[in-house]
Parts: C-alpha cells; structure tokens; sequence
C-alpha cells in the first residue's frame, strides 16, 4: 500500500537542514546523492525516500552500500535531532532481511537504544517498504560530542558549524535561547 509523503508526515516535526548542503546522504545540493529530509517526533527521527535506479545493483534492487548509507544517515541524524549532539559512527552493523527494489516509496526510522556515557550512543535504524515490511536493519555505535568539542577534534569546522548550528539546535541559536 502506497501511502502519501503528505500522509507520511502528517503530525511529524521537519528537521531542518542546511539548504547548500552537499552530503551524499543528505544534501539538498547533491543532485547525485539521495537527498534525504528528516521528520521526528519524540522518540523516532524518520525519512521517507524513493531510491533512483541509477543507485540499483542486480536486477533493479537497491545495492548494499546504499542500504547501508541510509541506514547510517538515519542513525546519524536521531543524535542530531534527539540528542542535540554531533555524532560520529564508529562501528555499524546491518542485517539485510530482504531485498529492496528501485522505485519504491521507503520509510526509514532511527532512534537511540541506549547512552551508557554521555560520549557513547547506541542508535537503531530500520528501513520499511512500501507494503511496511522490515527489510534493513542496523545497530551502530557512536561517539556522541558537543558542537564545540566537534570543532575542536576537527570533526567538523568552525565556519561549517556555525551554519550547523540552527540545525543542532532544532531551529534556534543560542542567543534565542
């Protein structure tokens, strides 16, 4: 069954994004990426995709790295959105249970599974069909940092957060704070 992006995101809350961002999961600039948005509620981050056949391994099925790329970026973003933080993966583990054809509207869902110490977050994803059926999943570990502690190890740059921040910030700055 079919459902509508409008349908899909109905009473979810849009996670922004940087509008020049070039990231292959991500970036809205990336016209050979995938493009994807984030939507949350409280305790999920979500994202709703078609994957382009140019993106196909055999026979018209979505290939591994991209399942995994999808399943890494939705993990990414719940430390994101949920946890207010930047995350860095350091180990990913995906079970693929079944395959995913090109061209089929998908549902991804991410969420935290855990935080044994406020460096270290455990984060689920899982990628649904568009019959709602599992088809990937993964478990990754992640190194979880402030903004300013991303900055200082290089993960990301001074000029790049300060864009990233409203984002970090589910739309505020810290002067509106």
């Amino acid at each position: 069954m079919v459902t509508s992006m409008d349908d899909r995101v109905n009473g979810l809350k849009p996670i922004l994004n940087i509008e020049d961002q070039t990231c292959f999961g991500c970036g809205a600039a990336n016209s050979n990426g995938l493009q994807m948005t984030f939507h949350k509620d409280l305790h999920h981050v979500y994202s709703f995709l078609t994957v382009p056949a140019s993106m196909g391994g055999w026979d018209r099925i979505v290939h591994g790295g991209i399942l995994s790329t999808i399943l890494d970026e939705i993990m990414g973003w719940t430390v994101i959105a949920l946890l207010q933080k930047i995350g860095v993966t350091k180990t990913m583990t995906v079970d693929f249970l079944r395959p995913v054809s090109v061209g089929q509207q998908l549902k991804v869902v991410g969420s935290v599974m855990e935080m044994p110490s406020e460096r270290i977050a455990t984060i689920s994803g899982m990628i649904y069909d568009d019959n709602d059926r599992e088809c990937a999943t993964a478990t990754g570990t992640f190194s979880v940092m402030p903004s300013k502690v991303a900055v200082r190890l290089g993960v990301v740059s001074k000029e790049f957060m300060a864009r990233f921040e409203r984002v970090l910030n589910d739309g505020k700055t810290f002067m509106d704070k």
